[in-house]
């Protein structure tokens, strides 16, 4: 059983990190609709965003990721957390599986769709923009979260990098071990995000990806996968 960290103490009181959450991510949704890029629903067809304005956010969001990348080890506050769980089946089930960011939908509690933005088949690059439902206090707001998946399938091991605003970057990557005919994944997560939202955000983050394991090695071990 993975413990949830902790959340630190003296950062906010009350309903403040939701409230800060909810208004960048509003004043972002303003931001992009100026540019012809107005925040969507979880339509995932071609009618929902035509291929250039996901380029141009896409391309965008990445720019943004990378400055704030750069700067990340003096203006964003760092935590790391390692989430293992074994599931009843070998290797060969598991990794394709896990691995398809697809089925995730209906198991990660906030995913509510995706947008296409390219792929890389030789070199096993995909990048996206997912569509999600961020809790911030008692109601939810969509957010758009720009990513790049590299997979090494020989390797058994892929890592999946997002950004998305108020200038929140998660570092992922998933390792898999077989043993027995049972493999352990593990997820190496490492957060990023402004001090006053990286409790808000790891907590965000941690829950959500333990509820996405449970639910893969469910229907992993229950063959609906």
């Amino acid at each position: 059983m993975v413990e949830r960290p902790e959340q630190r103490g003296g950062r906010w009181s009350g309903n403040r990190a939701p409230k800060l959450l909810a208004a960048c991510v509003l004043v972002t949704g303003i931001a992009l609709g100026n540019m012809g890029m107005g925040v969507a629903g979880a339509e995932t067809d071609s009618g929902s965003s035509s291929p250039s304005a996901v380029d141009l956010e896409w391309e965008a969001s990445w720019a943004a990721y990378r400055l704030e990348s750069s700067q990340a080890d003096w203006a964003l506050t760092t935590v790391t957390v390692d989430l293992p769980v074994t599931i009843d089946a070998p290797a060969d089930r598991v990794f394709p599986a896990y691995s398809n960011f697809n089925n995730s939908l209906g198991r990660h509690p906030f995913l509510k769709g995706i947008l296409d933005r390219r792929s890389y088949t030789d070199a096993d690059v995909w990048e996206f923009i997912a569509l999600e439902d961020i809790p911030a206090g008692s109601a939810s707001i969509p957010g758009r979260t720009v990513g790049q998946q590299r997979t090494y399938a020989a390797e058994r091991w892929y890592t999946t990098d997002t950004w998305d605003a108020p200038g929140v970057i998660t570092n992922q990557k998933f390792t898999f071990t077989e043993n027995g005919g049972a493999t352990t994944v593990v997820e190496h997560l490492t957060f990023r995000a402004p001090a006053v939202l990286i409790d808000y955000t790891v907590q965000n983050g941690v829950s959500s990806h333990i509820e996405n394991q449970q639910a893969m090695k469910r229907d992993i071990e229950n063959g609906t996968l």
